[in-house]
């Protein structure tokens, strides 16, 4: 939740890089207007009547086209909000569910019909890959994580290297720090590490 209001900060700020701006479309029709005032001060402060100066038009405001840059930000960003709120839905639906799995039991005061729904439960569990669905939530969020990383690199690396630099150096440290923890309980099986 927490993150997914934060990621959304980050995107409020960045969606307005992909649409034109209206202050720099007035700015330029303002500077037409000007141009086509002083072309029409030209026509009448003319002292041969006969003389026409051709009033012209401005040319349209030029078309929108956002920074690739710009594009590719919003892309990270969005795809780890969305992986952030699945993450989050996920984990809610887990909960539900075995809150259900849970209450089945108190259903039964006899061991052995409590054993036969457990088991009973237990192969429905294994056939629909609950396990692997419960586990799937911190894997969703860790790649919400590095898709805003990412984005956060893309959008740094635009608005000023030495910023981009150092940024990058913690997020280089904390990429490494967990490939490490990862790698490690495959090297060594007395790893803290395990997942």
């Amino acid at each position: 939740g927490l993150f997914s209001a934060a990621i959304t900060g980050f995107i409020i700020n960045s969606v307005q890089s992909l649409q034109p701006n209206p202050a720099d479309q007035t700015a330029y029709y303002m500077q037409q207007g000007v141009a086509m005032l002083a072309q029409i001060s030209q026509q009448i402060s003319s002292i041969a009547p006969q003389v026409v100066i051709p009033l012209t038009p401005p040319p349209p405001f030029p078309t929108f086209k956002p920074l690739s840059s710009d594009i590719r930000v919003n892309a990270f960003w969005f795809m780890s909000l969305i992986s952030s709120l699945s993450a989050a839905l996920l984990a809610l639906l887990v909960r539900q569910w075995v809150r259900n799995y849970m209450r089945a039991f108190e259903q039964y005061k006899d061991p052995l019909k409590r054993s036969r729904l457990r088991q009973y439960l237990h192969e429905g569990s294994e056939r629909w890959y609950f396990c692997a669905l419960a586990e799937a939530v911190p894997a969703l969020l860790h790649i919400s994580l590095f898709l805003f990383l990412a984005g956060l690199v893309d959008f740094n690396l635009n608005l000023n290297t030495t910023v981009a630099a150092y940024t990058i150096i913690p997020i280089g440290i904390t990429g490494l720090f967990y490939v490490f923890t990862t790698l490690s309980p495959i090297l060594n099986p007395q790893s803290p590490y395990q997942n």
